[in-house]
This record gives structure tokens, C-alpha cells and sequence, in this order.
């Protein structure tokens, strides 16, 4: 009888100290990402990402530059163009180290500026999923378009990582520069990706990272992006409200230069949009953008995430280095700024 209490009471101790004991999974902490990247280039900064140790990589698109020389690129030159930068030996590096969720922006996608009339969408669809080593059973081969979102983490840590598709059905402009359209009807996500995206943002999450190809936040430039379309743009802002989630920050790329913009529309907390772009592709000069906070750089650069989970409130840290590793834009933003 007494080594029978003896030996409950050791179970009763060793169960409590394993409770009080075990590391909380924590969902990843350091998250890179990038843009724009011509695969037959430089692509030494893959190694530089390497070295901050990242949990996870987010490629926003401009992953390689698959435009054709006449016509619409087909799903043979898109595999090759793709095959090119899965051999280059620094990006090979990286993607066998860490984890990558990708999504396209034009030049990967179908060609420069391409939209919802891209004959070849869904080769270029099974390439980009297959080329990210998407699982078989992930819901992005079974819809249209490859937005999806990721979930990591316990309910007290949880991190969710949506990705919008601004390509699959977007109504595209012709000619260049491109201004904001008045026209309510033009589709920038399409209404299957705003039905989804409304349910996406009802889920609990902590911390939500919003992965766009192009810029949202910024001031119009004559470029592509989200201000190009502006009840769109307004509808994101209307859905946050509606379904009051928080937490929520942009990562975007395209431009060739990175900046951190910053608004905050009626009824909303501060929205942030950290650009990273390009990884080897580099503009003339910056745009004007009154929404920017301290500086642009043309340096080469990729972006990081940084999230302390065991701070009160958490911390994000909102990032950009250059090519040489070194620290060029910061900003960090403790948690509960990013609430109602």
C-alpha cells in the first residue's frame, strides 16, 4: 500500500513539473521575405538572408522574371525560367534550409502587368505551387487563384499568414502610367477572394501577416497597386472594421525600392506596409509617398519579421537590410498598438 502512494505521488510530481516545465511552442520568430529577383542575376543575397537564420521565407512575388519575348509565356518556358533559379546554388541554399510560402506578382505570373485574361493561369498556377513545395492537400490547388492562408502556433501565440493573390483576377489597365480607377466594377481580388478573405480574418489569430504582391498602403505612384483601385482598397479597410481583427500588418514588394508606409483610416488602428523589393533589381529613384515612415532605400534588400512571443504585449519588429546584412529601416511595434 505504501509503495503504491509512493508511486502515485511520484507520477502526480513528474506530471507537474513536465507542466510547468515544457517550452510553449512558439510559431516562427524570424520571418524574411522578398521580391523581384531575375534569376540568371547576382543572387548572393539568398546567402545573406541565410545568415539572419530566418524560420520561415516569404517570397512576394517577381520571384523570376518569366516574361516572353512574343506573347504570352507557356508552361514550358515558365518551368525553365523556374528551373534556373532552383539551381542557382544561393537560393538552393536557402530553400533547403527554411521553410517558403510564395505567391506571384506579375513577371512570374504571366508577363508584365498581367491580370484575369492570362491565357496560361493555370500552368503558371501548378508551377508556382509545385515550385514551393506546396502540399498536395493544401486547399490552393483546388480553388482558383493561390491565395491561401497558414496558421502556426497555440492559441495564445497564434500567427497567421494570408495570402492575397492580386493577379489571378484582376481587371488590368493598358498603357502606362496607370491611375486610379472610378469604375466600382473593375475586380482587384474578385469577389470568391473577398468571401474567403472575410472568413479568414473571423478566425482567431494573434498576430496576422498579410502577404501582397503590390504595395497597399503607399501613396499612388503610376504604378501597379492597390491604390490603383480604390474602392478596393477601401473594402479591405471596411472588412477589417467588420470583423474587428487585429493584429494585422502588410508585407508587399514590386517597386524595386523598399519603404515602410503607414495609415490609419476611420475606426482602424495603425496599418503598416513594409516593402521589400528588389533582391537584385534596383529603381532610379524612389517615389513620392507621404505615407512613408523616415526613408526609402535603393539598396538591394530583403525584409524580416522579427516577433518576440514571450514580451508583453508581443513585439513585431518590421525590417530591412541591405545586401551586406546591414540594418536600413526599422520598425517596431508593440502588439497592442494593433488593436481596437
Amino acid at each position: 500500500m505504501k509503495k503504491s502512494i509512493f508511486y502515485a505521488l511520484l507520477i502526480f510530481i513528474s506530471t507537474a513539473c513536465v507542466k510547468n516545465n515544457t517550452p510553449v511552442s512558439l510559431p516562427p520568430s524570424r520571418i524574411a521575405f522578398g521580391s523581384c529577383c531575375v534569376q540568371l542575376g547576382d543572387l548572393s543575397i539568398f546567402d545573406s538572408i541565410l545568415k539572419k537564420q530566418p524560420d520561415l521565407y516569404l517570397a512576394l512575388g517577381d520571384n523570376m522574371y518569366g516574361d516572353a519575348l512574343i506573347g504570352p509565356p507557356d508552361s514550358v518556358w515558365l518551368a525553365i525560367q523556374y528551373g534556373i533559379l532552383g539551381n542557382n546554388a544561393s537560393f538552393r541554399r536557402l530553400k533547403q534550409a527554411v521553410p517558403m510560402i510564395g505567391i506571384w506578382d506579375d513577371h512570374d505570373y504571366g508577363g508584365n502587368n498581367s491580370g484575369s485574361t492570362f491565357p496560361n493561369k493555370e500552368d503558371s498556377k501548378r508551377l508556382l505551387l509545385t515550385f514551393f513545395n506546396e502540399s498536395s492537400g493544401s486547399d490552393r490547388w483546388n480553388h482558383p487563384g493561390a491565395y491561401n492562408s497558414y496558421f502556426f502556433g497555440d492559441d495564445a501565440h497564434k500567427l497567421q499568414v494570408i495570402v492575397l493573390d492580386t493577379r489571378w483576377f484582376l481587371n488590368v489597365f493598358s498603357g502606362e502610367p496607370i491611375s486610379p480607377t472610378s469604375d466600382v466594377t473593375k475586380n482587384f481580388l474578385g469577389s470568391e477572394q473577398w468571401t474567403w478573405l472575410r472568413q479568414e480574418l473571423l478566425k482567431p489569430a494573434k498576430v496576422r501577416i498579410v502577404m501582397t504582391s503590390t504595395q497597399m498602403l503607399h501613396e499612388h505612384n503610376g504604378f501597379e497597386s492597390w491604390t490603383n483601385y480604390p474602392h478596393e482598397l477601401n473594402r479591405f479597410f471596411d472588412l477589417l472594421r467588420e470583423t474587428r481583427a487585429e493584429g494585422v500588418f502588410m508585407v508587399s514588394g514590386d517597386v524595386h525600392w523598399a519603404e515602410l508606409s503607414k495609415q490609419q483610416p476611420t475606426g482602424l488602428y495603425p496599418l503598416y506596409d513594409m516593402t521589400s523589393s528588389g533582391l537584385n533589381q534596383v529603381e532610379d529613384v524612389p517615389k513620392p509617398n507621404r505615407y512613408r515612415v523616415g526613408s526609402a532605400t535603393r539598396d538591394l534588400n530583403f525584409g524580416m519579421i522579427n516577433i518576440d512571443w514571450n514580451s508583453t504585449p508581443f513585439k513585431i519588429s518590421l525590417e530591412v537590410y541591405n545586401k551586406k546584412g546591414e540594418l536600413k529601416i526599422q520598425q517596431v511595434i508593440p502588439l497592442d498598438e494593433l488593436s481596437f
